[in-house]
């Protein structure tokens, strides 16, 4: 079967292709947000063979590799497949572009509870300041301190020759103080920025870092995702770090992700100034801003869920926001469907429209495109979900099997976690040499990506599951310590306490939680 497309906008290149953690359940029309505590259960379709459809490519900013998880279905079949889209920046926009690269506008909000003391405090401020060095002429800096209420440390600022120290001092003297209040450092965060100017071609980032839990103003999960999104709808993407092992990773890692930024766990405090370079490496890298995914399905076609990500829905229109891209950064999309099956022949699935900033040539991008599948009733249907669908399909149930082995770990249920994490690793290991197969018998006119980025794929996550598992074990005994002459009963060993509350133990749920999240970015 051949696919179905229609031309594309010069400003950006789509391939449509019939190879094609957390599911969302897809219901009326509203803003629906990505839950990272859901575990909605997903089957995948098994078999033998695999088709290819057509690509199409063209422009240079921004790059859709969108495809369905099946060319063709039965028509006796309830129609399920997948639609799978991936957004790429291209890695030489930066570089070949005739402007100056668009400018900033940067809020940094730290903790500054007294739990921050020491090293945490110092490496906070030492990693703002870094930033600040990075900064151009004419980028804008706000840095805002919280504990139970927020203080504005630098308001928005110009950042010149002139003033660079004058805001290094300001940072630095930034000092403890009391309980911790996430929403008000938010909350004052988005006030320093929209003193500014957020229209035009300029970056708009809020960075959050904190080290412990929030308790005090907004505390839970779904009222700071609001509050998130909400920000983000006014073009602001946030970016959390956490530091130490005692923060609320859920609660970092929902802003992060209602806001389209990254969320990111420092194990020790010296490790901020890296995080922060990472961020800032993607800052200056920027080449597109305010992007939406549209996916308009024909009439017939049902949206069942869709995987990790926050959307709105209108009438028969899923409109997925993307934020801000820079140089070769991957964002992607996947969604369950059910196609009708009444008639053989080509059954139409989706129109995509691809809208966007376009950094790098200062103008607005736009591309678009449709998908169809094939209807058949002689037996000859593919069977086996496209390779590349069916890795991004195993990333959200990776991430939400690291999720769920958290909840068990922390419950006390370690043997139950750890049995969870072996077998994902299990099933990690037959997908993968099923995607690397079909992949593989691909005739060469199909679009497919190199072999060896699938295989990267399944590396990952089986690193981050085996990584969960070996520092999910319990505590040896041998790691008992000799109790103090002092302690009660006298003499004899102390023993080390519960895996669970264990620093080690606190930190791999943190790095799990990291890792989920990056396998839905």
């Amino acid at each position: 079967m051949k696919l179905k497309t229609t031309a594309i906008l010069a400003a950006c290149g789509v391939f449509l292709s019939a190879a094609g953690a957390f599911a969302i359940p897809v219901g009326p029309s509203g803003t629906v947000t990505a839950d990272p505590s859901a575990t909605n259960a997903i089957k995948a379709a098994g078999g033998e063979g695999w088709e290819s459809g057509a690509r199409i490519t063209a422009g240079d900013t921004l790059l859709v590799d969108a495809r369905l998880g099946h060319a063709s279905v039965s028509k006796s079949s309830s129609g399920e497949t997948y639609l799978f889209a991936q957004v790429t920046a291209s890695d030489a926009t930066v570089s070949s572009s005739p402007s100056p690269i668009a400018p900033m506008n940067l809020a940094v909000v730290i903790d500054r509870s007294g739990s921050m003391k020491g090293e945490r405090i110092a490496n906070a401020m030492n990693a703002a300041v870094a930033a600040l060095e990075r900064m151009r002429d004419g980028d804008s800096i706000a840095v805002v301190s919280f504990d139970t209420a927020a203080q504005v440390v630098v308001p928005p600022t110009r950042v010149s020759a002139g003033n660079r120290s004058a805001i290094e001092s300001a940072i630095r003297s930034i000092r403890l103080g009391g309980d911790t209040c996430i929403s008000c450092g938010l909350e004052e965060g988005m006030q320093q920025l929209a003193l500014t100017s957020l229209g035009g071609d300029r970056i708009n980032r809020m960075i959050l870092l904190s080290d412990g839990a929030t308790n005090a103003g907004v505390r839970d999960i779904g009222g700071l995702r609001s509050m998130a999104g909400r920000m983000f709808g006014r073009g602001v993407t946030i970016s959390t770090i956490g530091v130490d092992v005692d923060f609320d990773e859920k609660i970092m890692a929902a802003i992060a992700s209602e806001a389209n930024g990254r969320h990111y766990f420092v194990a020790n405090a010296s490790g901020l100034p890296a995080v922060f370079g990472q961020e800032f490496d993607d800052l200056l890298a920027s080449v597109a801003k305010e992007t939406e995914l549209a996916i308009e399905l024909a009439p017939g076609v049902e949206a069942v869920e869709v995987f990790d990500r926050s959307f709105r829905r209108e009438g028969n229109k899923l409109i997925v926001p993307f934020g801000t891209f820079s140089s070769k950064q991957e964002k992607t999309v996947l969604v369950r469907l059910r196609v009708p099956t009444d008639r053989d022949g080509d059954q139409p699935v989706a129109d995509l429209k691809l809208a966007f900033r376009d950094l790098v040539k200062k103008t607005d991008g736009a591309c678009n495109g449709s998908l169809a599948v094939a209807v058949k009733s002689d037996g000859s249907e593919q069977k086996d979900l496209d390779p590349f669908v069916a890795a991004r399909l195993e990333r959200s149930r990776t991430a939400q099997t690291l999720t769920e082995a958290n909840k068990l770990f922390e419950a006390g249920r370690i043997g139950e976690a750890r049995a969870k994490l072996a077998a994902r690793k299990t099933d990690l290991d037959k997908s993968k040499s099923s995607a690397l197969a079909l992949a593989a018998a691909a005739p060469s006119a199909a679009p497919r990506r190199p072999a060896r980025a699938l295989d990267r794929d399944f590396a990952d996550q089986a690193a981050a599951v085996e990584e969960a598992e070996q520092h999910f074990a319990p505590a040896p005994v041998a790691a008992a310590r000799p109790a103090s002459p002092g302690a009660l009963g006298g003499g004899g060993f102390a023993q080390p306490p519960p895996a669970q509350t264990s620093r080690e133990g606190k930190a791999q749920v943190r790095a799990n939680q990291e890792k989920a999240s990056s396998f839905g970015f």
